[in-house]
This record gives structure tokens, C-alpha cells and sequence, in this order.
């Protein structure tokens, strides 16, 4: 199995980038009482949750995922699954207050399609909210107990931030800033998070349960590989950065393209 083949996971790699969107709405939402939200990659709904108790009794969330297995529909949260390679997002032009997207860890055909669509369904000053991954920013293991220990991190983590950015290197757009005003959209403002992580800590835990997700796609790690992997990451000794994550905060102003 490749990188580019396997599903989107709902699971343990959706929470990479559920951490920028949680940032998001601790510090600097947008998100009001009544509004109506379209988000794209729920996931398992965490975010999708607190959505919905964002917007309130009487606001709407569309979610959409390409399993939806995991979401519940509620009074307030709508559920659509979507192929994004060859379905259109729900909803109709100018029908959401805000849009928030997840990279869908791994392959889209057509990215900016993708994106003009949301663009599209996003009302006048309405907000867009894209999370991805850096993919020019690889993996770095800074300290480990030894050089094989090292070599071991080092391996595994270039296999996962291949899989984890895919064919289209995990970014909605490489050029955010040109294809965001071409289609209308500006105060942009764009967070980029480089996070070291020690052993033991929450970030570490993660990438135990990414890669125990991701064992059986990972070429050339045994099931020894594995375990060696899961067990560094609770060692103290181990201070490593996994990958650069994005968020883009961008307002449309216009309904025009080029304007």
C-alpha cells in the first residue's frame, strides 16, 4: 500500500490538524450565536461539537468527511458524506457564515476546485478557515537516547509526514495569498506552528497512535520497528519536531473572482 492510496483516517492522524483549529476557536473565533458553519474533514466531530455549541440552538453545522461513520446527526449539525475528487460540497452560494476545512491527509485531484467551492457557498464578510501541513518544513529529531534510536524516529516520522501531506504536499494551496484575493478574500492571516515535542508528553503520545494507525502502510518497519517506535516516544530523552502545521484566516470581500 502507498501514501496515496490509503483512506482518509478519522482517527489518530485527523487530530494533527484539529489542534490548530481548536486554537482557532479558544482565541480568535468568528464563529457567533445563529451563524451557519460548513466544515469540511470532521472527522470524528470533536471540533464538530464544539461548533455546534457555538452557533447555538437555532444556528446550523454542515459537516462534511468522506466517512461519516463517526458523526451523529443532531438539531444543529447536519451530516454529508463527500468524495471531495468527485462530489460537490453541500450547500448553495453565500449559504455559510464560515467555512472550516481540514487538509484531507493524502490526495486531492483538485485542490483549488476544491477550495473556489467553499469560496463560493461563503456569504459576503464571511470567514474561511483552512488548516494543512507544511510540507517544505520536514521532520527533525533533535535528541534521542542513541544513534539507532535516531535513526529509527527519523525514519518513521519522514514515512508519516509523506503520508500525512500525499501527493499534492498537504496544503490547500501553495500560493494562498494569490488565489485568496483572485477569488475575493482578504485580511488574510496566516499562522504557521513548528511545535517541539518531548517524550511523554500529548504530542509524542500522538505520534505513537499515528503510527500504530499507519503500521500497516509504513515500508520496511517491522512490528519490533513499531513497538521500539511506541516505547521512545514515552522516553524523556526524545525532543523532536514532527511537522509544520498552517492556519489561514482569510474574509471575503467580494463576490466577484479577480475583485
Amino acid at each position: 500500500m502507498t501514501a496515496t492510496t490509503l483512506p482518509a483516517p478519522p482517527g489518530p492522524l485527523h487530530r494533527v490538524l484539529d489542534r490548530g483549529i481548536e486554537n482557532y476557536l479558544d482565541r480568535m473565533s468568528d464563529i457567533k450565536t445563529n451563524h451557519k458553519v460548513l466544515e469540511i474533514g470532521a472527522g470524528i466531530g470533536s471540533v464538530t461539537a464544539r461548533l455546534a455549541a457555538q452557533v447555538g440552538r437555532y444556528g446550523a453545522v454542515t459537516a462534511v468527511d468522506r466517512d461519516v461513520s463517526h458523526l451523529t446527526p443532531t438539531s444543529v449539525v447536519d451530516v454529508h458524506r463527500r468524495d471531495l475528487d468527485r462530489e460537490l460540497l453541500p450547500g448553495t452560494a453565500g449559504g455559510f457564515d464560515v467555512v472550516v476545512a481540514r487538509w484531507p491527509h493524502g490526495a486531492l485531484r483538485d485542490p483549488a476546485d476544491v477550495l473556489e467551492q467553499m469560496i463560493v457557498r461563503l456569504r459576503l464578510d464571511g470567514w474561511l478557515v483552512l488548516a494543512d501541513v507544511v510540507a517544505s518544513t520536514p521532520p527533525r529529531v533533535y535528541l534521542a537516547p542513541d544513534e539507532e534510536s535516531g535513526n529509527l524516529i527519523h525514519t518513521v516520522l519522514r514515512q508519516v509526514h509523506g503520508i500525512i501531506t500525499g501527493r499534492d504536499g498537504g496544503t490547500w494551496t501553495a500560493d494562498a495569498d494569490a488565489l485568496l484575493l483572485d477569488n475575493g478574500l482578504t485580511q488574510q492571516c496566516v499562522h504557521t506552528t513548528a511545535e517541539t515535542w518531548t517524550g511523554g508528553g500529548d504530542g509524542c503520545r500522538l505520534l505513537a497512535d499515528i503510527v500504530t494507525y499507519l503500521r500497516p502502510a509504513l515500508a520496511g518497519v517491522t512490528d519490533a520497528d513499531a513497538t521500539r517506535f511506541t516505547a521512545l516516544m514515552a522516553d524523556h530523552r526524545v525532543l523532536l519536531r514532527p511537522w509544520a502545521t498552517r492556519l489561514i484566516h482569510a474574509r471575503k470581500v467580494s463576490g466577484d473572482p479577480g475583485h
